[in-house]
This record gives structure tokens, sequence and C-alpha cells, in this order.
């Protein structure tokens, strides 16, 4: 669904729409979590919108759609011309759009009505699913092909011509006080944040690489410690000139591990300084905007941001397969337990136990089975705190 292509009006009815099919999937379809509420009231609104329905009440919709399904077999009101993923929320959404109103169906359509559409939606659900799941299976196999056929050092190689590019972007500031592209200057950091930053444990060379927290993190430029919240920061302090990501809401923090800090290399600090300095960037918001300045990129719009930035890689590339092609760099048969569980904390592993014997990088799995450091005291240079 791609609601930032409506027209201002239709994005007025679709936002209009959602709360009453909310109540309405409330009322009708309990069994449903909050979050699949949600996730449906958005589906139908976008159903009714597109096809210019919205003034209908949920029965008048639910008969108008099943009507045309009957007549034609045809699900594109439904599912439109979306990705499969999305084409299977959106008839999930109208099967429990339809369901509250069997005995209308059959009422005012005919006896077998309600049956007939049954079999339709399971017939094209099993069409959308297969297709959905021959897509992951394809997504895996490039994925895999990728993990064999691409290496950290390209991924460098993009660093050292996107940081090229910076250094020019700068000197061309302070000679003409030229204000440079934010989206540009954005993708450089990102980059920078996903292949460059890196610290030395014990004379070696590591690399804090984490999923998707950065998008949602606060600048913080103090000797004092962030706040405990709910917020992720960068911490720089330039009194110490160490400094941190501070993880706060993310997949492995909850309530008996409230709070993760990671090194956050020092070039990178300067970069993030540069362009808050140069667009006056308000701490009070998540220091990432989307393309537009306006507000912090969304999920899917960070997924692309960072698909885009990584293209010349592969038009499949996301955060885990960086994440990946660092794992497959590693020669973990050298390495220690403890600098295995170092560099896994470094990474913010989900909490696993460490095999007696590693015998290579799994692929196929978003995680490696590698415990986290446990909580450390006092933070030294040459540790990450978790506390």
């Amino acid at each position: 669904m791609k609601i930032r292509e409506l027209t201002a009006e239709q994005k007025k009815h679709f936002k209009d729409s959602v709360p009453l099919f909310f109540s309405f999937l409330k009322i009708n379809a309990p069994q449903l979590s909050h979050c699949s509420m949600t996730l449906y009231a958005r589906a139908i609104s976008y159903i009714a919108v597109e096809n210019t329905l919205y003034m209908k009440t949920p029965k008048e919709l639910a008969l108008d759609l099943t009507k045309q399904i009957l007549t034609t077999s045809d699900f594109e009101k439904i599912v439109g011309k979306d990705t499969n993923g999305n084409q299977n929320i959106r008839l999930s959404a109208f099967r429990n759009l339809v369901t509250p109103f069997k005995d209308e169906l059959q009422s005012e359509i005919s006896e077998v009505s309600y049956s007939t559409l049954t079999k339709l939606l399971s017939r094209k659900g099993t069409h959308i699913r297969k297709n959905l799941l021959e897509s992951k299976t394809k997504n895996l196999k490039d994925e895999t092909e990728l993990m064999a056929s691409r290496s950290w050092k390209q991924l460098q190689d993009i660093l050292k011509n996107v940081n090229q590019k910076y250094r020019y972007i700068v000197n061309k500031f302070l000679k003409t006080n030229e204000i440079p592209d934010y989206v540009t200057l954005r993708n450089i950091l990102i980059i920078n944040l996903y292949v460059n930053n890196h610290h030395c444990f014990k004379n070696m060379k590591t690399y804090c690489i984490l999923r998707n927290e950065y998008r949602t993190a606060y600048l913080w430029i103090s000797g004092e410690e962030p706040p405990k919240n709910k917020n992720n920061y960068f911490w720089l302090n330039f009194e110490t000139n160490q400094h941190f990501i501070i993880v706060q809401n993310g997949k492995t923090v909850n309530g008996n591990l409230s709070r993760k800090m990671f090194k956050l290399n020092p070039a990178i600090a300067n970069m993030m300084t540069f362009i808050k300095q140069t667009f006056n960037e308000n701490i009070d918001k998540p220091f990432f905007k989307n393309n537009t300045r306006e507000e912090m990129p969304t999920g899917p719009q960070w997924v692309r941001i960072v698909g885009a930035i990584f293209v010349e890689l592969s038009p499949h590339i996301k955060t885990s397969t960086i994440r990946k092609i660092y794992y497959n760099e590693i020669d973990w048969k050298k390495l220690t337990k403890d600098q295995m569980l170092y560099i896994t904390s470094n990474m913010d592993f989900s909490e696993r136990n460490l095999p007696t014997k590693f015998d290579g990088i799994h692929q196929n799995n978003s995680e490696l089975p590698f415990s986290p450091l446990e909580p450390m005291g006092n933070f030294s240079s040459d540790e990450v705190v978790v506390f």
C-alpha cells in the first residue's frame, strides 16, 4: 500500500476511515491482536479509498466487494497490484470485514454466496502465499549467493569512495559556505555507521554494526550521560573524546537489560557534528530525517534508504546482509572464546549459548549462536558496556 501516492483528499478520507474500521474490528473480531486490528483497519481503509468506496459503511463495503468478486472472480479491487506481502494482508483484512456479515450475504445475495466466497478467498490466499514463499526463497538464494560472491573489502571500497566525496563537500563548505545536500550527507553517515564504526580491542580491530537502531537515535552532546528512558542516543562526549551509541529501545533490550552502550568512532562523531551545525538540527528530535527533512524515516523508508545506498553491491541488500558479510570476513577458528564474545557483543546478538566448537558462519540464520557479554562494572576503553 503506497499511502504517500494518494491525493491530499484521499489521504484525508484514509485517515478518517481507519479509526472507524478499527472500532468495527474490535467489536467483530476480538480474537485479533491490537497490532493486527491496526494493520487490517489501515488495509480496509486503503481498499475503500482506492476504490472510491470510503463513504460506505462496513456492511455496504463488504456486500459491494463481495458482489464484485462473485461476479468476476477477480480480486484486484481487494489486493490491487501490491506486493505479495501486502496482498496477503489486504486479503486477510477483507476476510475479517466480511465474516461478521455472513447472514447478510446469504439473505441479500444468495444462500451459497458466503461458502462460494470462502472457497474463492482460500484459493486466492493459497496462490498469494505460494508466490510469497517463492519470493522469500529467491531472496534467500540471492542473499546466500551474495555472501559467497561479495566481500567486506567491497563494502570498504564503497566507504572509501563516499568518504572522499565527504572530504570534498566539507572543504567546499569551508571555502564557499555553500550548504551541501542533506540526503547526500545523511547517506554518507549511514554508510559509515554500518561499515566504518571500528575500534581496537587488545590489538584486534573490531566493528560495531547494529541493526536499525540508528534510525530512532537522538543526538546527545554532553559530558554527562544521556537520560535513562526509552530513547536511543548518539552520545558525543568531547570532554573525554569517547563517544557511544546508547541503545535503550531495540531487539535485545528488555526489562532485565534496559540499556546497552557501544563505542562510536571519533571520525563518525565529527561527521555528526558537522551535519548538526550545518543544518542546525534540533536535538529534541531523532537525528536522522527522511528525504524531505520533515521527520524521522519510517521503518520501511529506512530499509529503502539502506537498499539504495548499497545498491552498487546488490539490489537486495539489507542491514542483516551487511552484518553477515562482516561475519564471513572473520576467521573465527583463530579466535579465543573471549574474542568471539567481544566481537559478537559489538553486534548486539540475542542471548544464545556459545558453542564449544565453532565451524563457521550459519548463513541461513538471522543470528549466530553466541551470548553477549555479561553485565560489567566500570567502563574501560577496551570494552563494550552492557548495564
